[in-house]
């Protein structure tokens, strides 16, 4: 067994391999060049219930086989469909453009690959975006960001773009948010169902000017992961909209309250709350979404 000063020392020891290891991921070549900044520093938005039972129809689309994409992109409207997945960490995502939009649409966790990169939980310092995250979603997000050189021009940084992801592709939409953003994409919005934690306070507060839209489901213990620990503080951004059996709600950009949230969870999560699963699903997202079609957020920064 470690003494105290061992464990120390082996700790310093995996600090400085991901040091190491970022510092290389820094010389990567940047598929897109920027050409000027983009801020939102005064975010002014109309977001209705429908739209955001749309995106929550994407974001559970993605689970399903090619050719059941496909099928739902030709009959919806979305066209320049591009399928794509991550071999190693088994991440699926699409791309497709509507509405003069394009789509980037980020599955969420459904193998055991996923399941390890849910769980990779130690922070690593990145240094493309200068912050520190979560390095299973940093992995996934920056693989899907070099990938997405090969779509180029079907995904280009001067068009409306829209990042939707569920549970673990909702965290990695929101650190392929940072990514694109830092080579000026017209971000219109990022919007997560059931997205863990990607980052610590000092994180959120570089890139909280980012169109991130948050939506929570009651009893979705999902959202509260990955918990407090003595070493990392992992905390939330955007703007969280709570949502369940018969209400939607949000507060607005910046307010503590969408930082962390309700109901913590400590390492050895609670039985009762862990057999709750059913609120985590994409399905029951968009049950819990349908009856509020016809209601606006408005929100001004």
């Amino acid at each position: 067994m470690m003494n105290k000063y061992q464990r120390i020392g082996f700790v310093l020891i995996i600090m400085f391999i991901n040091f190491c290891a970022c510092t290389y991921i820094e010389k990567i070549k940047r598929p897109f060049m920027p050409k000027a900044s983009t801020e939102y520093s005064e975010l002014s938005y109309t977001l209705s219930g429908k739209t955001i039972l749309s995106d929550a129809t994407l974001a559970a689309i993605v689970y399903e086989t090619d050719d059941k994409i496909r099928a739902f992109c030709s009959q919806n409207g979305y066209e320049k469909l591009a399928i794509g997945e991550l071999k190693q960490l088994k991440v699926k995502y699409f791309t497709a453009n509507a509405n003069n939009a394009q789509f980037i649409v980020i599955r969420g966790t459904s193998n055991f690959a996923n399941v390890k990169s849910d769980i990779l939980a130690s922070p690593v310092f990145d240094a493309l975006s200068q912050i520190w995250l979560h390095k299973g979603f940093r992995d996934a997000a920056l693989g899907i960001f070099h990938n997405l050189e090969n779509a180029y021009p079907r995904i280009v940084p001067a068009k409306k773009t829209i990042i939707v992801g569920h549970s673990l592709g909702g965290a990695i939409a929101n650190v392929l948010g940072i990514y694109l953003h830092q080579n000026n994409f017209c971000l219109d919005r990022i919007i997560t169902f059931g997205q863990p934690k990607i980052t610590n306070k000092n994180g959120l507060a570089a890139y909280s000017n980012l169109p991130l839209f948050r939506v929570v489901g009651a009893g979705d213990v999902i959202t509260c992961v990955p918990p407090k620990t003595r070493m990392f503080t992992f905390v939330h951004g955007g703007l969280k909209i709570n949502v369940d059996d018969s209400h939607i709600s949000y507060t607005h950009f910046g307010d503590t309250k969408n930082a962390i949230e309700d109901d913590p969870v400590s390492i050895h999560m609670d039985l009762d709350r862990i057999s709750r699963a059913m609120y985590h699903k994409i399905s029951y997202y968009i049950k819990r979404l349908k009856p509020h079609q016809d209601e606006l957020i408005k929100i001004v920064n």
